[in-house]
């Protein structure tokens, strides 16, 4: 008995600690989070976990079940998994309400509309906790279907097969968001009847696709509201509005790509180097030759210039010989965009490199362009390309876009198809990740489309935003075509 008796006092003794440390203990104050997102039509508090706090504590907090945690978040497998310091996990705060499909729903993807909507995804929880770490008074409202205006020349007169490839690459795009539970309205309106829009017209949209033309953009500025942004989607020329208004450039300017080009040959130069400036004697000099050449001259960098004319094509040959590199590679800057005129040059460098010289040419992007040229020359002098669209169509998605695009519009895709695909699919995306007022984190967001890259940069003291993103191309001497 007495045995019995010391055991259990031991016992007790034993445990007194246990109970005494958890007395001590103080559980991690939960606080309600002031941050609200919206998700496929649900309101939700975007809580970040931090140290020791748990399921059972957070759900006390905010009066919800762990049941109404678990369903708001199944991407994070919560039940096995747990949490983490760091996370965001979505709190519900009343029940959900969904719309019934769109017409537009219907028309694209038939049958297949999905009824029930996953509450959010990896990506946006993921984005969601970066954005939240970076600012605390940015508040996510994500629509439970994004708006879309669209402002083309819908009048059969005024349509060309370009805008209709575009249009068709938008359309393709607004399918494949929705197949992945992205729900897309879209509004079209014809440029052509400016007279019936007002600030009404698109006070309820969430993207806006201005006109074809710069001049057509100009004339819609005062039709679009304060708190929203016109993207210019095709017209290279509109990359001066955003400086003064509320546009965003799509399509990266061609002073930016010309300006790249020369980045790029600095950035490869190494010692033993020669760099050579290229450009047409006693010819005016275009707008892209002048902006690579003075890039060029403001560097800093010493460089040598040959200047001739095409007449003077088959004698200039020394000239190149000349300059050529003794231990290392000849770098060409060409600052020309005259057909005739990039043909001899191209000609004249084949020939240091049929003599065994390295050489390398960095060229505008219209160079792929010319059928003077043929492709097997690009590849003989190594060029280089600073372009702001190119397709490698030996990608999986592009090849499943090419297919996609032939069954539903009979027809190849060109470069309109693309850049309609890939702007729609990436300020769609955006919308859905960070809601109505993407805006704001717009030069946060990267997107490396099928054709295009998209990377947005607002100068300072401008109101809108332009495309900076471009595409590397090296035209190798093995016959392939690198994208850096």
């Amino acid at each position: 008995m007495k045995k019995h008796l010391t055991v259990i006092l031991l016992l007790l003794l034993s445990a007194a600690p246990f109970r005494t440390a958890a007395q001590e203990y103080e559980a991690p104050e939960v606080k309600v989070s002031q941050d609200k997102v919206r998700v496929n039509g649900r309101n939700y508090y975007a809580h970040v976990v931090t140290e020791k706090q748990t399921l059972y504590s957070i759900s006390k907090a905010y009066n919800v079940s762990l049941d109404e945690i678990y369903e708001s978040n199944r991407n994070l497998d919560l039940e096995n998994s747990g949490l983490k310091a760091g996370q965001v996990i979505f709190i519900p705060t009343h029940p959900s309400t969904q719309a019934p499909p769109s017409s537009l729903d219907r028309w694209l993807f038939p049958g297949k509309y999905k009824k029930t909507v996953e509450t959010a995804d990896s990506t946006v929880l993921s984005t969601v906790s970066e954005q939240l770490r970076d600012t605390s008074d940015f508040i996510l409202d994500i629509p439970e279907r994004i708006r879309v205006s669209l402002i083309l020349p819908f009048t059969n007169s005024q349509l060309s097969d370009n805008t209709v490839d575009f249009y068709s690459g938008v359309l393709l795009a607004a399918r494949d968001l929705g197949r992945n539970g992205v729900h897309i309205d879209i509004s079209t309106h014809d440029v052509r009847d400016t007279s019936s829009f007002s600030r009404d017209t698109f006070k309820d949209s969430d993207i806006i696709f201005g006109p074809v033309t710069c001049a057509d953009m100009k004339a819609m500025l005062d039709k679009c509201p304060e708190d929203k942004f016109i993207i210019s989607p095709l017209d290279p020329m509109a990359a001066a509005l955003p400086a003064a208004h509320n546009v965003i450039q799509a399509p990266t300017p061609a002073s930016l790509q010309h300006e790249d080009i020369v980045k790029w040959a600095l950035q490869d130069m190494v010692a033993g180097d020669s760099l050579v400036l290229v450009t047409a004697k006693d010819a005016s000099m275009s707008e892209s030759s002048r902006c690579i050449a003075e890039t060029l001259r403001s560097s800093g960098v010493r460089f040598h210039t040959i200047s001739y004319g095409i007449l003077e094509g088959l004698s200039i040959q020394k000239a190149f010989e000349s300059h050529c590199s003794g231990n290392g590679t000849t770098r060409y800057i060409v600052a020309a965009d005259e057909e005739s005129f990039l043909n001899d040059v191209v000609r004249n460098i084949r020939i240091m490199a049929f003599k065994k010289h390295p050489v390398a040419l960095y060229a505008p992007s219209r160079i792929r362009s010319f059928s003077m040229i043929e492709t097997e020359y690009l590849h003989n002098v190594n060029t280089h390309i600073s372009a702001a669209y190119f397709t490698d169509f030996t990608r999986k998605d592009v090849s499943a876009f090419v297919l996609a695009y032939r069954a539903l519009f009979n027809t190849e895709p060109n470069q309109f198809a693309f850049h309609g695909y890939d702007t729609m699919h990436c300020f769609v995306n955006i919308c859905r990740i960070y809601g109505r007022w993407w805006p704001k984190v717009l030069e946060k967001y990267q997107e490396s489309g099928l054709q295009t890259n998209f990377r947005f940069v607002r100068e300072e003291g401008s109101r809108g935003f332009v495309n900076t993103a471009v595409r590397r191309i090296i035209y190798t001497p093995q016959y392939s075509i690198e994208l850096q």
